[in-house]
């Protein structure tokens, strides 16, 4: 049986659709007639899918078995670290599909996540569910760095070279800021290597000192990557105004997307501060004004960092525009559909709503704001 969708809102219009195993017609609204097989439904949003690009599927619904007392990024990790010991791979791939399945109710059918090699365990495991899974990434991301500790470099690598999507680092957690930087330049050295893209844990600090951003710029403007990510950046919100706007200029100029995760980073960044606190999100406003490219991640789904998360990217989008101050007209829609635009980079093609179309979700709300205001789950078709 199709589906007509009548006076339905897309984009800035108000279209008449035909879904039949994909869109097979889409006109002004008022254009379709419904015919006798057709199931008719009035009004509401139509959007393309969502795309996550940042994710840790091997630490997720981890969060109840080591509970982060204080709340912090390093708890997290230092609990993190006790967890993977303990990791088997049919864990992995059980809590793994389980999150994916609650992505897909939410309306995303693209998921890059970030797997720790410090656990060869659960880089084989969603390497191995990302075969059967379309629509998934997996990231070579080194948790604890690669130039910390004899081995890291090693175990780092052999996932890039068993088949990860994209390789990642954590320059500000090596242990010097050379050796971050030299952590930047492996990456790209790596990622030119095996023909991926780059996906950085990138400045995830709110000390003003941290400079990995622009280490990692300049290798994207030397060329030979895909697409190159750099996740978190929250040093930027603490750098000092002359120095952010020529880094911001240098991201847009190099074509670096940055993807800003607003959940995780309003609780952990911050912490060294009495009054006032900082917020710690990246500058979405002064990036979005250079002309940088900007993603919205949902980071963390009830993982030992954060235990409150749903899979919901309109959870993370909420954040976002309250705590950027991005709660303008104009701004509050761009950031909802960068969930269905700028989100799909780092898969490559960013998909449309237009006859042959075969993902497309319809969303029980007149438009974007009120998409923001109540969050509702979203009517999931494909093909």
């Amino acid at each position: 049986m199709s589906i007509l969708f009548r006076r339905a809102r897309l984009l800035d219009d108000d279209v008449d659709l035909r879904w039949d195993r994909g869109v097979s017609a889409l006109d002004a609204a008022g254009t379709l007639a419904a015919a006798a097989t057709d199931e008719v439904v009035d009004g509401g949003l139509l959007t393309p899918p969502f795309a996550e690009p940042h994710v840790h599927l091997d630490a997720a619904l981890l969060g109840a078995r080591a509970p982060n007392r204080s709340g912090t990024l390093r708890e997290g990790i230092a609990n993190w670290a006790r967890l993977r010991e303990e990791l088997t791979a049919d864990d992995v791939i059980a809590r793994a599909e389980a999150t994916l399945a609650m992505y897909r109710e939410w309306g995303v059918l693209r998921v890059r996540t970030h797997v720790d090699t410090g656990s060869a365990v659960a880089v084989t495991a969603l390497l191995e569910l990302r075969r059967s899974t379309p629509g998934l990434q997996v990231v070579a991301f080194p948790q604890e760095g690669i130039l910390r500790a004899p081995g890291r470099h090693e175990a780092w690598q052999a996932a890039v070279e068993a088949g990860c999507d994209a390789v990642g680092a954590i320059p500000h957690f090596e242990r010097t800021t050379e050796e971050g930087w030299e952590s930047v330049r492996l990456a790209f050295r790596l990622a030119r290597a095996h023909g991926v893209g780059v996906d950085l844990h990138c400045d995830e600090t709110d000390d003003p000192g941290s400079r990995n951003l622009e280490v990692a710029c300049a290798e994207a403007m030397a060329g030979g990557v895909p697409h190159v990510v750099a996740g978190h950046c929250t040093a930027l919100h603490s750098y000092p105004d002359p120095y952010a706007a020529k880094v911001c200029e240098l991201v847009a100029q190099s074509g670096v997307q940055v993807v800003c995760n607003p959940l995780d980073n309003v609780v952990l960044q911050g912490r060294y501060d009495r009054y006032p606190k900082r917020r710690g999100l990246t500058r979405v406003d002064e990036l979005w004004a250079a002309g940088a490219h900007v993603g919205v991640g949902h980071d963390s789904v009830m993982d030992p960092w954060y235990r409150l998360g749903t899979a919901n990217l309109l959870d993370a989008a909420y954040m976002l525009v309250h705590v950027g101050h991005l709660t303008g007209e104009e701004q509050m829609k761009r950031v909802v559909r960068t969930l269905h635009t700028e989100n799909h980079l780092p898969f490559g093609e960013v998909p449309r709503v237009e006859v042959g179309a075969r993902e497309l979700l319809h969303w029980p709300v007149p438009d974007e704001v009120e998409l923001l205001r109540l969050r509702p789950r979203p009517r999931v078709l494909t093909a």
